[in-house]
């Protein structure tokens, strides 16, 4: 299992509207999935769903990250 982490604005500041493509397609099984991180930013579900945290991407799934505010980015795609 790997895990991804989104720095904090302060340390590693990206342009609002960035996008980030997480492509996992080339492993397959429980252990390829990718645990996607969040330290002080807030990351919020894009699915309509409530929740904010830590993501996890599984094998062979695609999500993309999105920077909406200044410590706010959203997830979409193949996520849990």
């Amino acid at each position: 299992a790997r895990t991804w982490t989104i720095p904090a604005n302060g340390s590693t500041p990206h342009v609002l509207g960035t996008c980030f493509v997480l492509d996992n397609t080339g492993n397959s099984g429980a252990a390829g999935a990718i645990t996607l991180a969040i330290t002080t930013d807030t990351l919020r579900r894009g699915d309509g769903t409530a929740g904010t945290g830590s993501r996890t991407i599984p094998a062979s799934g695609v999500a993309v990250i999105r920077k909406n505010a200044a410590t706010e980015w959203t997830i979409t795609g193949t996520f849990t």
